[in-house]
């Protein structure tokens, strides 16, 4: 029975965003704005969230209007995106063609010819439901990796969209394997690491934006392991297309003191998302408490 629920759920859900993807572009964004818009002043939690990361990044840089400002417009970006979503449930390689622009592919020319398979280090930017079709668009073979959802129709659908243009997609749980696997095939991988790591053995405090922030190392073992370079990358809305953007190779910096070498390596990778996030600030995944978990010191004082 639970079976035939899922089923049924996943069929409505896709049915709900194949009918949301039929509202023109023009109309998605004006409701959009209006969700987001409702969604900023009834969300007091997410809300506050926000405005405090804000606070953290551009505080001596934007007035305190500038940043509410900045805040309004991030949560009609993220309003914006099941729009998007459902829209791209119908789209050819043709339609990625003609929307896509990717720039800075050079840099992940340059790593893959070193033939050790790249790390692809992504953020939460723009639509990131796009970072795998647009990755796949550079004519490389991708893979990735992604949390199961809990509720498994809905789980089904993102991984459908994850997968429907050549990307390979790897649970986290025993994710490992699959990484290695790909990376011996000389492939991309997809890591999406900016986020907070609660848990404090998958994470090192790092500076981000001025301030320490628990930041998952799991990448930086990854690189120090295989030796395979991380080429930095990112989605974001640009006018009408959808811009994805490659970044120069972050050099790994391996001295023989592990420890050392994980934390040099996640901070720099740490400021490779500042430099993605400043490029468009409205359109980063504001809402997360990325400063929530804190170093023990200042737990103790």
């Amino acid at each position: 029975m639970k079976r035939i629920i899922d089923v049924l759920a996943y069929k409505l859900i896709r049915g709900l965003f194949l009918i949301v993807g039929l509202i023109p572009e023009k109309l998605a964004e004006y409701m959009a704005n209006g969700i987001g818009g409702i969604w900023y002043r009834v969300d007091r939690r997410h809300r506050d969230a926000a405005l405090e990361n804000m606070t953290i990044a551009f505080e001596g840089r934007m007035s305190p209007e500038e940043i509410r400002e900045l805040s309004r417009k991030a949560f009609n970006h993220i309003a914006l995106v099941p729009f998007e979503m459902g829209r791209s449930l119908r789209w050819s390689w043709q339609d990625v063609w003609d929307r896509f622009r990717l720039y800075g592919v050079h840099h992940l020319d340059a790593a893959h010819k070193k033939g050790k398979g790249v790390l692809v280090l992504t953020c939460h930017m723009g639509n990131w439901e796009f970072l795998p079709t647009s990755m796949a668009a550079s004519g490389y073979q991708i893979a990735a990796v992604y949390r199961p959802l809990d509720f498994k129709p809905m789980d089904r659908l993102i991984l459908e969209m994850r997968e429907r243009f050549g990307c390979r997609m790897y649970p986290t749980k025993n994710a490992v394997k699959g990484i290695f696997e790909e990376l011996g095939k000389g492939n991309c991988v997809g890591l999406l690491s900016d986020q907070n790591a609660p848990k404090r053995h998958q994470g090192v405090f790092v500076e981000m934006f001025g301030k320490k922030a628990s930041a998952h190392n799991g990448i930086a073992q990854l690189a120090l392991m295989t030796g395979a370079p991380v080429v930095p990358y990112f989605v974001a809305r640009d006018g009408k297309l959808v811009r994805g953007e490659f970044g120069p190779e972050i050099p790994l910096v391996n001295t023989g003191d592990l420890e050392a070498d994980i934390f040099t390596n996640t901070q720099n990778y740490s400021y490779a998302f500042e430099k993605m996030i400043q490029k468009f600030p409205e359109q980063w995944f504001w809402v997360h408490r990325r400063w929530k978990t804190r170093p023990l010191d200042e737990q103790e004082g």
